[in-house]
């Protein structure tokens, strides 16, 4: 705060005014000189002498601000307006203390008296800004700081601040350069450094961010907002132990501290220990009761994917602040979730207008317009995030699933690409070595490599002799369950579990870039169905000891409960019931049965339980030739099924996976499938009659 002096604002010459006027002007100059404990005395004294002295009034509030005491400043700045109401710098500092005491709407008009007695003011353009961040109302927040910057302000403070407002928009590129203008200015700015780590973690740049925090700490070792900030880099270091205790140790510090506890809260579902963390989020939530804490407890919900308590958290947030965009943003969010699309929209608007150039807000709607199956308008939300912000990989990553449903495999899978630099995704094992890109490989070695679920693994197999065909001697790398599958595929030299020693090779390629390689188009899909085989002696073993005569129909109707879509595609057993009828042989073909389906299972006459025999992938490929049908949802058995020629009828939800693609009931992957589509709103009960009537029936069968 600068020190501002002026005349007396009234009172006649006298011995006593003059005699505090000179005290004043000797506190002022022991003030400026920064001797406080010299200064405070002399003011006082001047006050003895004339207790309603504008000036040492106002300059002893100022001093109190100085000490870090600004609620005994408030008064004494308060005193001195009504003396004299006239000077904007006064009404400035008093908006600067109502601002540290929690007072932001009072500072507000506060620092609108001083804009309007000073328009040229820069220090009360700062303070509203202030005031305005404390109110959560970031975008006037940056319009009052650029105002002062327009006035040629260019304080450490000001960059520093305004890099604050642009964190909130959730503009993290721009806040990054603003607190590294602070810097500039002032390099052993504390809270810039800390600032500039939170922005790096914005921008996935964890690393630096660990660098600027430590920074911060060498300056000020003990603070626990620092150490609070510590905590959150650590989390996205993947270091959730020493993220825990470093969060614990700004509590212990500061136990009233809400930020703390709420981060504390991620660490702790980083870590799997979810009770302990809705204890935390209760705590930070019962140290502030405010907005932001219900905010935060709805994140920590929907990491849970409690997405309906989330959605009822971000609306008691939007209660007591209706102007917090990360609620809206965040209640968008939820009810996406929740398959609730239109209010969905309804949130991401509200939240547009209040963070403009936030890069999650469109791409959070183009996740609405996936839900609702529009795709175009998802990419054109998707690209809208990218313009913001070029690196932002879940939008690239977004776009890639949005242009594959659509059948653009070209262009999609190009932006599959993008899937390795995503936050939180596996690592790419092999990127040390050079990814090939189709071209031919006479005499070299090519390793594929397997990077996600079975059921992707066994799709892409299909190009392994493709890769044979341009000169390469293949090793694959694979998850030990297939491998019964691999012997005798087409074009593999040889295979091995994931994590063990890799050979040596030439090049490398994940299974899931090799669309890419080949160029793959929707009219080029590799299809040499069946592509996969089961051992002859075990499937014709199959085959005789199976009943006869009746429709041997196979049945899987759940997934690995741990997949991020399994709450979509998995589905109670006894939904399929009606497909049980007279001259129907039922056989569930799957290796894991939900506790709730055990019953069903157990009491139901002609569903014929084959977990026992089901002991590897060769066996249950044997079992499904033996099957005249396979009704299934969307998990490995079906790309088996497919893989192996065998008539499929595949559920899918409203928003399938990408490989499904759109309004089709057939599948260029897989030949011999029929895909049936759940429709919005749609129960599956009724996707279940539809395929029942596709089934062949007994004279189907007489005749065929």
């Amino acid at each position: 705060m600068p020190l501002h002096s002026s005349q007396p604002a009234h009172g006649n010459p006298g011995s006593d005014q003059a005699e505090a006027d000179r005290r004043t002007a000797r506190a002022l100059a022991h003030h400026r000189a920064g001797d406080l404990a010299l200064a405070e005395p002399l003011y006082r004294s001047a006050l003895a002498l004339r207790p309603r002295h504008f000036q040492a009034l106002h300059l002893l509030g100022l001093l109190h601000a100085m000490r870090g005491d600004p609620a005994g400043a408030i008064p004494l700045l308060r005193q001195a307006l009504e003396e004299d109401a006239r000077h904007g710098f006064v009404h400035s500092n008093l908006g600067n203390a109502l601002v540290e005491t929690g007072q932001a709407e009072e500072a507000l008009a506060t620092f609108d008296r001083a804009i309007a007695l000073e328009p040229g003011l820069v220090e009360a353009r700062v303070g509203r800004a202030n005031a305005l961040q404390a109110l959560n109302r970031p975008a006037e927040a940056l319009e009052a700081l650029d105002a002062a910057r327009a006035l040629g302000a260019d304080m450490a403070e000001l960059h520093n601040n305004r890099g604050n407002a642009l964190r909130a928009l959730d503009r993290p590129a721009e806040a990054l350069e603003a607190y590294d203008r602070a810097l500039a200015r002032n390099p052993n700015y504390a809270s810039a450094h800390a600032n500039r780590a939170t922005a790096l973690v914005d921008l996935q740049r964890d690393a630096e961010a660990y660098a600027s925090i430590a920074t911060a700490l060498l300056l000020r070792p003990d603070d626990p907002g620092f150490l609070n900030t510590q905590g959150v880099v650590l989390r996205a270091l993947q270091r959730p132990e020493e993220a825990l205790a470093c969060l614990d140790r700004a509590i212990a510090l500061a136990p009233g501290l809400a930020d703390p506890h709420a981060n504390r809260t991620i660490a702790l579902c980083d870590l799997g220990r979810h009770a302990e963390a809705l204890e935390s989020a209760e705590r930070a939530l019962a140290l502030s009761g405010g907005a932001a804490a219900h905010r935060n407890r709805a994140e920590v919900l929907a990491r849970l994917s409690r997405h309906a308590e989330a959605e009822v958290a971000d609306r008691e947030a939007l209660r007591r602040d209706p102007s917090s965009g990360q609620a809206w943003n965040g209640r968008g969010i939820a009810l996406t979730e929740l398959g609730r699309f239109e209010e969905a929209m309804e949130c991401f608007d509200r939240a547009a207008l209040l963070f403009p150039g936030n890069r999650g807000i469109p791409f959070n709607r183009g996740n609405a317009y996936r839900g609702l199956g529009r795709h175009h308008d998802a990419i054109e939300c998707y690209r809208q995030a990218i313009a913001i912000d070029p690196d932002y990989a879940d939008a690239h990553w977004n776009t890639a699933l949005s242009q594959l449903a659509l059948g653009q495999l070209e262009e999609g899978f190009r932006s599959y690409e993008w899937r390795w630099r995503r936050k939180g995704s596996q690592p790419h094992r092999h990127a040390a070595s050079p990814l090939w890109h189709g071209e031919p490989m006479e005499g070299r070695t090519l390793l594929l490599h397997a990077e996600q679920g079975l059921g992707d693994t066994i799709q892409m197999l299909r190009y392994i002799p493709l890769a044979a065909a341009r000169g390469a001697r293949v090793v694959l790398e694979a998850p030990r369950p297939l491998h019964p599958l691999l012997h005798g595929l087409p074009g593999l030299h040889a295979f091995f579990g994931l994590g063990e020693p890799t050979p040596d090779h030439d090049a490398q390629c994940p299974l899931l870039s090799l669309p890419l390689a080949f160029g793959t188009r929707l009219d080029s899909i590799v299809a040499p169905i069946p592509y996969l085989a089961a051992d002859p002696a075990r499937a014709a073993a199959w085959d005789r000891e199976l009943p006869g005569g009746a429709l041997r129909l196979g049945i899987a109707c759940s997934g690995n409960p741990e997949h991020a879509g399994d709450r979509y595609r998995s589905i109670p057993l006894s939904l399929f019931a009606p497909l049980l009828g007279e001259g129907v042989e039922a056989f569930l073909v799957q290796t894991q049965v939900r506790e709730t389906d055990e019953a069903f299972l157990a009491e139901t006459p002609g569903l014929t339980d084959l977990r026992p025999r089901l002991t590897s992938f060769t066996e249950t490929a044997a079992a499904l030739l033996a099957m005249d049908a396979i009704v299934c949802v969307d998990t490995s058995v079906a790309h088996l099924a497919g893989a192996l020629g065998r008539p499929v009828h595949l559920l899918l939800p409203s928003l399938p996976d990408w490989r499904w693609l759109l309004d089709r009931s057939d599948s260029p992957w897989y030949p011999t499938m029929r895909l049936h589509r759940q429709a919005r709103g749609e129960d599956w009960p009724e996707v279940i009659a539809r395929i029942a009537r596709a089934l062949p029936s007994a004279e189907d069968r007489i005749a065929a």
